[in-house]
C-alpha cells in the first residue's frame, strides 16, 4: 500500500514510486504488504501500473458526478489484525510503518455522488452511493480530490453475502475516480465504445 495522488496523466512506471528507497524505507514496504496481505483487506501490490481507462468497462454505470460526502470506513477485525501486528514488528520496522499509516487508516471509503448526468448504463438515478475500496492507495480520511468526478459503479457482493454498489478501481493503479475535465470524457466514451465494439465482435463470431 502506498500513498500517491499524482494526476491521471502522468506516467506510473515500475520503479518510479518515490524516487530510490533507502533501504529502511523498503523494509517498511516489505511490512506494509505483510500487513495488508495479512489483513486480507486489499491485494498488496509490487509497483503501480499505468492507468488503463479501458478498465472502466468493467463499470454497469458510468456517471459524471460531484462527490457530496466521503466517509472513512474501518473495519474493526481489520483494524485489530493490524494493531497485533504492527506491535510484533521491530522497533524500527515499526517507526517507518507508523510514519506511512496514519493513527487509524481507513478500510475502505463510503461516498455519496450526486449525479450530474449517466454517461453509460442504467438505472439512471440522481444519486448514487458506493464502496470505494482501493487496493494501492492508503484510504484517505478525508476526500482530497476534485469534487466534480467521473466514475464507474458496479453492483457487487460483500463478505456477509449482502449486495451493494462499489466504485470500479484497477487494481495497482492511480486512482480511478477521475476528475470531470473534457480529456477525461472523451477519454472514457472512447474506452466505452471500444468495448461496445469488441462485444459486438464477439457476437458475430
Amino acid at each position: 500500500m502506498i500513498v500517491d495522488d499524482r494526476p491521471v496523466t502522468q506516467s506510473y512506471r515500475e520503479g518510479d514510486v518515490n524516487g530510490a528507497w533507502s533501504l529502511n524505507a523498503a523494509r517498511a514496504w516489505v511490512a506494509l504488504l505483510s500487513l495488508f496481505a495479512l489483513s486480507g483487506a486489499a491485494t498488496a501490490c509490487s509497483y503501480l501500473h499505468d492507468l488503463d481507462l479501458n478498465y472502466i468497462s468493467n463499470a454497469q454505470i458510468v456517471v459524471r458526478a460531484r462527490v457530496a460526502s466521503y466517509q472513512p470506513v474501518f473495519d474493526p477485525g481489520i483494524q485489530e489484525r493490524r494493531r497485533r501486528f504492527i506491535e510484533a514488528l521491530g522497533e524500527e520496522d515499526r517507526q517507518h510503518v507508523m510514519d506511512l499509516l496514519s493513527e487509524r487508516s481507513p478500510d475502505s471509503a463510503h461516498i455519496k455522488f450526486e449525479v450530474t448526468e449517466t454517461i453509460f448504463g442504467s438505472p439512471q438515478l440522481k444519486n448514487w452511493e458506493a464502496a470505494w475500496v482501493h487496493s494501492t492507495f492508503i484510504m484517505p480520511e478525508q476526500w482530497t480530490g476534485p469534487e466534480n468526478v467521473i466514475v464507474g459503479l458496479r453492483a457487487a457482493i460483500d463478505r456477509h453475502g449482502r449486495p451493494f454498489v462499489q466504485v470500479v478501481q484497477q487494481p495497482c493503479a492511480p486512482r480511478m475516480i477521475l476528475e470531470d475535465s473534457p480529456e477525461n470524457r472523451k477519454a472514457v466514451a472512447d474506452a466505452i465504445i471500444a468495448q461496445s465494439r469488441r462485444h459486438a465482435g464477439y457476437a458475430f463470431q
